[in-house]
């Protein structure tokens, strides 16, 4: 650990912080004026930047650690760069995010860092492409334009890059990954909120006073967002607090759902698929036993073997949890990975009696998962399996439960992380 954070994340957030700091200190060291006329100014747009800053929308995250939160502070740093001096575009964000933070009631020192050092590089980035021509012709021309539009690429660039590198190192998933979960369904919004940043700049220089009605329009597009990311968050935490009482019935199974989605998601990376089915992989996983809802306590944790009505009781859980995830958009194609996890390579699984390659391989990985973790946890009906052992009955069930290509790659992956992931170690014993 590294300022609190894993190696990588402490070692990136680290290098953001320093070059941060180092640039606007040499900015300031070479400008050849001060230009004090700007303060106030500047002051001004250092509140605004704070108070933007503040208002934000919080994105669903799928695990601790990964929470991306989006704020209309872009748009005012978009016309901070088009404004100012580079050196003084700089100060206003490193000010304006820091204080932003605190009046959002962040307290954590690191965060507040190097939220602040992003923004400044950001900044940094788009004041750079605005000089190349912009800054000469001034806002007034249509010359100006290009120039404008690659300053806002360019902070929104930098910006969502670095904030999901440093999520992506945290959490230890690829950043495309991260990228595409947490900016697929803000894309347009947020781009949109960068326009904005042109005009602010350009009715700055002639009519300040309009600037309110733009405030309000910002405020409109913050509310818009909010709200298409709500239905999504709650949806998400809502199944997930679910999936997670259905295992706290049982002491035995708690963190199940949790290591499984985690699980899954791994071994979806490691297959090489798209990120995009590797996180809908992860939700299937997560949500896999969900349909337990519908399983009698008196079966679910019963101490012996099941009767065979308690078996066909039992084995109703993939069909109800494809059923009630079958009702949500966001999850039609995860439906069909839960219903389809206790199918077996050799067509002997159920509810559907799939075999091989007729199995969706986001269930395939599942059930290879699923099987490992329900091994090497204790159970009513026996102690938790060594790793050793668990790995002898995944190898010798290839080809007949489980599909080969997946046992070897959750293998190959289990045993190179075994040592290096917590949840991994941790699941003999919970």
């Amino acid at each position: 650990m590294l300022f609190g954070l894993p190696q990588r994340a402490g070692l990136f957030w680290l290098l953001v912080v320093a070059a941060a700091a180092a640039i606007v200190a040499s900015l300031w060291s070479v400008a050849p004026d001060p230009r004090a006329d700007l303060a106030p100014a500047a002051v001004l747009f250092t509140i605004a930047t704070a108070l933007a800053e503040r208002t934000q929308v919080r994105l669903g995250s799928s695990r601790p650690g990964g929470e991306l939160l989006y704020s209309v502070s872009c748009a005012v740093l978009v016309a901070v760069i088009l404004l100012f001096p580079i050196a003084w575009a700089a100060s206003i964000a490193a000010l304006g995010i820091a204080a932003g933070c605190v009046l959002r009631g962040q307290r954590e020192a690191q965060k507040v860092l190097f939220n602040s050092a992003n923004m400044t590089l950001a900044v940094v980035a788009g004041g750079a492409l605005w000089g190349l021509g912009g800054r000469q012709v001034g806002l007034a021309s249509p010359l100006s334009i290009p120039f404008s539009v690659l300053a806002a690429l360019a902070y929104f660039a930098f910006n969502a890059g670095l904030t999901t590198a440093m999520i992506a190192f945290v959490v230890d998933l690829p950043i495309a990954l991260v990228w595409r979960r947490g900016r697929r369904n803000v894309m347009l919004a947020h781009l949109a909120l960068l326009a904005t940043g042109l005009p602010v700049a350009g009715l700055w220089q002639a009519y300040p006073w309009m600037l309110v009605c733009l405030g309000i329009a910002l405020l409109a597009v913050h509310r818009a967002v909010a709200d298409r990311v709500k239905l999504e968050t709650q949806t998400l935490d809502s199944l997930f607090e679910l999936a997670d009482i259905l295992d706290a019935r049982d002491s035995y199974t708690h963190g199940h759902s949790e290591r499984v989605g985690h699980y899954a998601e791994q071994v979806a990376l490691q297959l090489g698929l798209p990120s995009e089915q590797a996180h809908l992989t992860f939700l299937a996983g997560r949500l896999h036993d969900i349909g337990k809802c519908a399983i009698n306590n008196e079966v679910l944790r019963k101490p012996g073997s099941l009767d065979d009505n308690e078996r066909v009781h039992m084995r109703q859980h993939p069909e109800v949890g494809s059923a009630m995830l079958a009702h949500f958009s966001l999850f039609r194609e995860v439906a069909a990975f839960v219903r389809g996890h206790h199918e077996r390579w050799d067509g002997r699984g159920y509810p559907d009696g799939l075999g091989g390659e007729a199995i969706p391989l986001e269930a395939r990985i599942i059930a290879v998962v699923d099987s490992y973790d329900a091994m090497t946890t204790t159970r009513p009906y026996r102690v938790a399996m060594e790793h050793t052992e668990a790995v002898r009955r995944l190898r010798e069930g290839a080809g007949r439960q489980w599909d080969p290509s997946v046992v070897a790659t959750f293998i190959t992956w289990a045993e190179n992380r075994e040592t290096k992931t917590p949840i991994l170690a941790a699941s003999a014993t919970t």
